[in-house]
């Protein structure tokens, strides 16, 4: 298989096409279909696959015509795959967040009825 335009890791749909067996056509179906399979257009118009293009076809592939999922449901779980780690990892640090500020909000609070009974003992 002859890589063209592979300066960065770009593939043409051609390449993408004879490595994951998947047909030109579904290809650019699936890029209709799925709104995060974005490849690039050169000055030709010709299509540009980046490395996380390739890794997103071969993924849908999988849910296709692997495990049975719908457009729709191999959408969602590639929703969730693409963003939903950045989404736990955002998730756990504002969970610390809110962990940390609940610990600030006892302190205050103890140190408030600290006053307060100093206050009226006086």
């Amino acid at each position: 298989m002859e890589i063209k335009n592979n300066r960065i890791g770009f593939r043409t749909i051609g390449d993408v096409s004879e490595e994951t067996g998947v047909k030109p056509y579904i290809l650019r179906y699936w890029e209709k279909e799925f709104p995060f399979l974005q490849p690039l257009k050169n000055k030709a118009g010709h299509r540009l696959y980046s490395p996380r293009d390739i890794f997103i076809v071969k993924n849908i592939k999988e849910l296709l015509y692997n495990k049975g999922y719908s457009i729709s449901g191999a959408k969602k779980v590639l929703w969730d795959l693409l963003l939903g780690k950045k989404n736990s990892r955002l998730k756990k640090y504002i969970d610390d967040i809110k962990v940390d500020l609940q610990e600030l909000l006892n302190i205050i609070d103890a140190s408030l009825n600290d006053e307060n009974l100093h206050s009226n003992i006086r």
